[in-house]
């Protein structure tokens, strides 16, 4: 018998087979050249971009949900391309918005006020936080100031045409000092800061994270008055209804965001605190005794149209409008957006 390889049937059989193969692998080969040639020759197309939006955003501890909807790029996630605008203050904040160079800005309760009353055409989106030790009188014990009723004949330095004053003012009236018997020097923020530091002024208003920071410079020197139950700072999330009207997408991917930052901070208050802190440069253990997850919410709600009243006759008061009547600050809140997203944060009576 010969050898199998010798069988001429069987080598015919292998050779078949091997040829199959060797033809199928060409041609494999080539489906892949061809294909590699058609997508070096498409030009590839590009994503879209994102829609952008610019948000002129007061750096301070109320604005700790946008702060963490940036760091945990939960703007983007929803589809928007979110630019923050620093400053250091909310009226400046607001007004990038009234000079067209941003299209939202958050602002503190005070300030809108003021703007308004000027005939300024802005609208209320939504509450973001409301924080009680967001703002503090800071004194300087050798001028013998322990105790608010010690402010009497004292100066105090602050940044007018913000809800400073009237902080400050609430507090002086819950401790029965005369507001006359005070002196206001009107400051930036970094003078003020100076001007107390060289002892120009007896005390100053200052907001987080400076009053932290004069903390931990200036410990035992210094006495820090919050007024928990006197005044809750709320920030405020605004625009011009024009451009409003025009971008509800991007409004509510933006509110969607904002409740999405929230839910991370009741969440995982640690770990947000840490990030809040690092942003704004504030010492975690200072944070751990300023951060408070229930100070962030968005909503609209009864308080807030109470609250924009109740400022609005105190500055009619002071002489610092002229209005012939209160404003119906309920027009001015646009809360079809905040309803669409979230209908439980809309709890104002209409």
């Amino acid at each position: 018998m010969k050898p199998a390889s010798d069988v001429p049937g069987r080598r015919l059989a292998v050779g078949r087979h091997g040829l199959l193969w060797l033809t199928l692998l060409a041609a494999a080969l080539a489906g892949i050249a061809i294909a590699a040639f058609v997508l070096m020759r498409t030009p590839a197309v590009p994503l879209a971009p994102l829609p952008a939006v610019t948000i002129a955003v007061p750096m301070q501890l109320n604005s700790a949900s946008l702060i963490v909807a940036s760091a945990q790029d939960l703007f983007r996630q929803q589809g928007v391309d979110v630019i923050e605008q620093p400053f250091l203050l909310g009226k400046d904040a607001l007004q990038s918005v009234i000079d067209g160079k941003a299209d939202l800005a958050v602002v503190a309760d005070t300030p809108l006020v003021f703007a308004l009353s000027r005939g300024e055409d802005i609208a209320m989106l939504a509450g973001i936080s409301r924080g009680r030790r967001s703002l503090a009188i800071v004194t300087r014990n050798d001028r013998g100031i322990r105790r608010m009723q010690d402010l009497a004949g004292k100066s105090v330095g602050l940044s007018k045409g913000t809800n400073f004053t009237y902080f400050l003012d609430a507090m002086l009236q819950v401790h029965e000092v005369p507001g006359d018997q005070v002196k206001l020097v009107d400051l930036k923020t970094d003078d003020a800061i100076q001007a107390f530091k060289d002892g120009s002024v007896d005390a100053i208003v200052m907001f987080q994270p400076f009053t932290a920071r004069l903390q931990a410079e200036m410990g035992d020197r210094i006495t820090v008055f919050y007024g928990e139950e006197v005044y809750a700072f709320r920030f405020i999330l605004t625009g011009k209804p024009t451009w409003i009207d025009k971008h509800p997408h991007e409004i509510r991917q933006i509110l969607t965001a904002l409740i999405a930052a929230n839910k991370v901070i009741h969440d995982d208050p640690l770990q947000t605190r840490r990030t809040v802190g690092q942003a704004l440069r504030i010492d975690d253990a200072i944070m751990a005794t300023l951060f408070d997850p229930d100070d962030y919410m968005v909503s609209l709600d009864q308080a807030m149209l109470l609250a924009l009243d109740d400022q609005t006759r105190w500055a009619v008061k002071q002489g610092l409008i002229t209005l012939p009547a209160t404003p119906n600050y309920l027009r001015a809140m646009r809360y079809r957006d905040l309803e669409a997203v979230r209908p439980a944060a809309v709890t104002f009576v209409r």
